[in-house]
């Protein structure tokens, strides 16, 4: 499959589906369209992305 991106420097391309993690992760790319429209890397949710925002308190689930 072939996903349109946009790079940081404004250029746009058509790549493979497995290229797709390793340009995010590189900071390659900013935009890349799904069948939905397009996402913004680093504002809307992409795949492979990490929640760091996880609680830190007292564990208080029962075991």
């Amino acid at each position: 499959m072939m996903i349109s991106v946009r790079y940081k420097d404004g250029t746009y391309d058509r790549i493979k589906n497995i290229y797709l993690d390793y340009l995010i992760a590189t900071n390659k790319v900013d935009v890349f369209w799904r069948s939905s429209g397009p996402v913004v890397v680093g504002r809307d949710p992409v795949r492979g992305q990490q929640n760091t925002s996880f609680y830190r308190g007292v564990e208080r689930r029962g075991h």
